[in-house]
């Protein structure tokens, strides 16, 4: 089914990358929308009105191939679509309104926000409640303000028109995020200005969503799921979040002291006689996935086979991944197969960018990558080096900086970093060990080999 997704103010289409991809993964066509003036910060936003931003959303319900349409507000975008489906009640199959209200006819879109020169910035996150930025972190923070676009003015304030009562009986869902339902619900008693639309409305759903005010950012897996729960994409029922375990407790595990937590998952190297005997245990690992219902990453050299499990796509582990590798070292004995965890690295990429560049787009297209969080791009096949953007600090407008970030075991890092310091290399700062160090080559290339994945006692 077609899913028209409008992210709120300062956002575009970038705003959904991970929660559109997962509701492509299950079937659906999303269309991440770029509403006008919100692709460049350049653009001329000056006479851009609230009547565009609608009249962009109702072009692209025109434009879906599909009978109806499941139209998606965040925030300041909750109100752009319930003017859409004003305009085309009879294509609209649900709205769902994410951390935002159905503004009311004769309303303004937002009330409380002070343009500047025809458009209004991305506010200091001084301005913002905690609430709001629950879960948003250092890192999300600064990635929003990157990608950030200023929203047209004559957006912010111009006034809601409608005219078709029966986008009444439209089925909505309501997501409270960074207030809860109950909130929501005693707003809507009390007669407050901003939701009397929701007394109006003959069909809503209310489900709490725990995080921030940009989910999207915070909890995209759990706010996917929330929406392919909606019907008539799903029966109502919401899929339960991943419980996800720490490095700590995978490795208390019984079974997996062939394993290593490295970047993107734990890691296993079976040495094998021949290609053919490494083949016999991928067979074995296969029909462990299929009775687990749950794939690792396979790697067969001549040398011998690499495993990988994760149980979500930043590597985050649960009990499943513990059972997999478990179950994987068993086979490997029985065939004769050795654990050697010496061998086991993952190399990532890392790019400092200053605080007004917007590199990682530029880097996931030449790479062919996916965005995946705030921070990072991804190879969708997992082959090669991940890339992650950081801050550069200081601040130096105009450069750029690059370092290769090495994940190893941590039985296996006092020795790469002596061995890497024995032919050359300078140890430039120590500070964070046993964390990681920071190393630089012969040349003044910097390295950072690393060991804290394998012991972190953070869960995902």
């Amino acid at each position: 089914m077609d899913i028209i997704l409008v992210a709120g103010l300062w956002m575009g289409g970038w705003a959904w990358y991970e929660v559109a991809p997962a509701l492509e993964r299950e079937g659906h066509r999303p269309v991440p929308l770029t509403l006008p003036g919100m692709g460049s910060a350049d653009a001329d936003r000056s006479a851009i009105t609230l009547a565009d931003h609608v009249a962009a959303v109702v072009a692209a319900i025109d434009e879906a191939p599909g009978e109806r349409v499941v139209l998606v507000g965040h925030s300041a975008g909750a109100g752009i679509v319930y003017a859409a489906a004003d305009a085309r009640p009879d294509r609209v199959a649900r709205l769902i309104l994410i951390g935002g209200f159905p503004t009311a006819d004769g309303d303004p879109l937002l009330d409380g926000f002070a343009t500047e020169g025809g458009e209004l910035p991305l506010p200091p996150w001084s301005e913002f409640d905690d609430a709001d930025l629950r879960d948003l972190g250092d890192g999300g923070k600064t990635a929003f303000r990157t990608y950030a676009i200023p929203s047209p003015a004559g957006v912010v304030t111009g006034i809601q028109r409608l005219g078709d009562d029966r986008r009444l009986d439209i089925p909505v869902t309501a997501i409270a995020t960074e207030y809860t339902v109950a909130d929501l619900q005693s707003w809507i008693d009390a007669g407050a200005p901003p939701v009397r639309e929701f007394a109006r409305l003959r069909d809503v759903t209310y489900v709490d969503l725990p995080t921030g005010h940009w989910p999207q950012l915070t909890r995209p897996h759990q706010l996917a799921r929330i929406i392919l729960a909606q019907p008539p994409l799903g029966d109502g029922t919401i899929a339960p979040e991943l419980e996800t375990i720490s490095p700590v407790a995978f490795h208390s595990s019984e079974g997996v002291a062939d394993w290593r937590v490295l970047y993107w998952g734990a890691h296993a190297f079976f040495r094998a006689e021949s290609l053919s005997h490494g083949a016999r245990l991928v067979a074995e690992v296969a029909a462990i996935a299929e009775g687990l219902d749950h794939y690792p990453d396979i790697d067969l050299r001549p040398e011998g086979v690499f495993v990988k499990t994760f149980s979500r796509r930043d590597g985050a582990l649960s009990r499943t991944d513990a059972d997999l590798a478990a179950s994987v070292s068993r086979a490997a004995r029985e065939l004769g197969l050795e654990a050697d965890p010496s061998v086991l690295t993952v190399v990532g990429i890392a790019v400092a960018q200053g605080p007004d560049a917007h590199v990682r787009p530029f880097w996931s297209a030449a790479l062919g990558y996916d965005p995946l969080g705030g921070e990072d791009a991804i190879d969708p096949l997992r082959r090669n080096p991940h890339v992650w953007f950081h801050p550069l600090e200081p601040p130096k407008p105009g450069r750029g900086r690059t370092h290769i970030d090495i994940s190893v075991p941590r039985d296996q890092v006092e020795a790469r970093v002596a061995a890497a310091l024995a032919v050359g290399g300078r140890m430039a700062d120590d500070s964070h060990a046993p964390e990681w160090w920071t190393l630089t080559s012969p040349d003044n290339h910097g390295v950072d080999i690393a060991a804290w994945t394998d012991d972190s006692d953070f869960s995902g």
